[in-house]
C-alpha cells in the first residue's frame, strides 16, 4: 500500500507533499497509521484510504460512507448542467463528503470554468470502471463493510435518474446493477440491498416519499431480477456440473427460499 501512496504521488501533477515527506515514504518504512492519517487522508487519496481500512480490519461506518461518497463526487463533480434537479441532487449527494466546496455551475454557459457537462453522461464510464476496480480489490476478503452495498447502489442509482431525466430519448441501462455485479457481488446480496433500498422508500411514504419513486426502485428490482434470469440461463451447464455459485444455482436456492413470494408481493404493491 505504500508503494501504491508513492506511485500516486508521483504521478500526480499536484501533490503539495514536501520532499522531507517524500523522503520518508520512499525510503522508511512508515507505520499504518501515519500512512493512513499523514498520507492518504491528507492527499485525499480515498480509494487508498479504504484499503488501509480493508487491510486493517477497521470497520469505521462514518470515516467509509465519507471516502465512498467522495469518490463517486470525484468523477461527477465539478461538473456544469442545466438542470435543477440534478443541481439538487449532486447538492444532496456531496454532503459527507470530503468535495463538499466543488461547483455545480447551473446554467447553458460554464462562464470558463471548462467543467464536465453532466448531460453528456462522459463520467459513466469512468465512475463505472473505477468503482468495479476497487470493489474487486475490497469485497469478498473478510471486511465487506469497506464496500457499502446499499450506499454504492443508492447514489448510483440516485445518478442514473438524475441523469435520465435530462435525456430525450429513453435509453436507460441498469448500468448500477451491472457495476455491483462486476465486481463480484452475488445475485441474492444485489436484490437484498434493492429490496432493502425500496423497503425504505415505502415505510417512509407517509413521510411524503414521491410514488414515483417507490415505482422506479420496483422497476430497477425488475431489471436485477431480468439481469439474474439472463445470466442463470447462460450459466445453466456450469450449475449442473455443480457450481454452486453460479447464477442458476443462486437463482434456484432463492427460489426455493421465497423469492416467489417476494416477487408476488412486489406485484401486489404495483396494483
Amino acid at each position: 500500500i505504500q508503494k501504491r501512496v508513492l506511485t500516486t504521488i508521483t504521478q500526480s501533477q499536484d501533490s503539495n507533499l514536501s520532499m522531507a515527506k517524500l523522503d520518508e515514504l520512499q525510503y522508511t518504512l512508515v507505520n499504518v497509521s501515519e500512512l493512513y492519517n499523514n498520507f492518504a487522508c491528507d492527499l485525499n487519496l480515498f480509494d487508498v484510504c479504504l484499503l488501509i481500512l480493508e487491510t486493517c480490519r477497521q470497520n469505521e461506518v462514518g470515516s467509509i460512507s465519507r471516502l465512498w461518497k467522495s469518490i463517486i463526487c470525484e468523477e461527477v463533480i465539478p461538473c456544469q448542467t442545466s438542470s435543477q434537479s440534478v443541481v439538487d441532487f449532486l447538492t444532496m449527494l456531496k454532503q459527507g463528503s470530503v468535495l463538499e466546496e466543488e461547483v455545480i455551475a447551473f446554467g447553458e454557459n460554464d462562464a470558463g470554468g471548462n467543467n464536465q457537462k453532466f448531460e453528456n453522461g462522459e463520467w459513466i464510464s469512468p465512475l463505472r470502471n473505477r468503482i468495479t476496480v476497487l470493489g474487486k480489490e475490497l469485497f469478498g476478503n473478510g471486511a465487506n463493510y469497506t464496500f457499502p452495498l446499499d450506499l454504492i447502489v443508492r447514489e448510483l442509482e440516485g445518478l442514473r435518474q438524475a441523469f435520465n431525466k435530462t435525456q430525450e430519448v429513453d435509453t436507460s441501462q441498469p448500468w448500477p446493477a451491472q457495476t455491483v455485479l462486476d465486481v463480484g457481488v452475488p445475485y441474492n446480496m444485489l436484490l437484498e440491498s434493492y429490496d432493502s433500498l425500496y423497503m425504505g422508500e415505502n415505510n417512509a411514504a407517509a413521510g411524503g416519499v414521491d410514488v414515483a419513486t417507490r415505482l422506479q426502485w420496483l422497476a430497477s428490482i425488475s431489471e436485477v431480477l431480468e439481469l439474474w434470469v439472463t445470466a442463470a440461463v447462460s450459466s445453466y451447464g456450469s450449475y449442473q456440473n455443480g457450481d454452486g455459485n453460479s447464477p442458476s444455482s443462486q437463482l434456484t436456492q432463492a427460489v426455493n427460499t421465497g423469492l416467489m413470494h417476494r416477487i408476488h408481493l412486489y406485484k401486489s404493491a404495483l396494483e
